[in-house]
């Protein structure tokens, strides 16, 4: 291969794999847009807030942050609920709980959480939707703050599992959110809170 096509190719893959789509600018929600988003990035935070309280006190060492969906991902969200004629009445019967024509775009977009510990320049995001499952997204953000952890140089496992070194996982178990033992299975169900 001649030095100039070796160039070239070098210069093609460093644009590629040095830009990505997080690196563009977009548009932040409207302030109206922002009120009916509420009732989504609510869901988010109890389950950041669930899974944080069950990772205790190891997890007293993160600071969490549920941002917002930029104003790109609410507009895709909007063509797909459009294209796929998704209203409000079929979220409320999939979730079980209220939801409003204005507050639906909210719900099937994706919601940045961003994890920060005390080691200089660690940060870890994860993008959760509020419409999953609610045990589901508790043991998705149970999990991932676990490993944030570990990220961080922490041993100690959090939480503990009975009997052995390790920490148990978080997983769904009959419904609900649960911690297991990863070679027992299940062990027990995470406290009752409320959201």
């Amino acid at each position: 291969m001649e030095r100039d096509e070796a160039e070239r190719l070098s210069v093609a893959w460093v644009t590629v794999s040095d830009v990505s789509l997080d690196d563009v600018p977009s548009p932040e929600p409207r302030a109206d847009v922002t009120a009916s988003l509420q009732p989504a990035r609510q869901r988010v935070a109890d389950a950041v807030a669930a899974a944080l309280e069950e990772l205790r006190p190891t997890s007293a060492r993160l600071s969490v942050t549920v941002g917002a969906p930029d104003g790109s991902e609410l507009a895709q969200s909007r063509i797909r609920l459009q294209e796929r004629k998704f209203t409000a009445a079929d979220a409320s019967r999939r979730l079980g709980l209220p939801i409003s024509e204005s507050e639906l775009v909210g719900w099937v977009s994706e919601w940045p959480v961003s994890a920060r510990g005390h080691k200089a320049g660690s940060k870890s995001s994860l993008w959760v939707l509020p419409a999953t499952e609610r045990a589901e997204l508790r043991v998705d953000l149970a999990g991932w703050l676990q490993d944030v952890i570990a990220d961080e140089g922490i041993s100690e496992a959090a939480p503990p599992c009975p009997g052995h070194p390790h920490p148990m996982r978080p997983e769904v178990h009959k419904g609900q959110a649960w911690w297991a033992c990863p070679t027992g299975g299940p062990v027990r169900p995470w406290a009752e809170t409320a959201g």
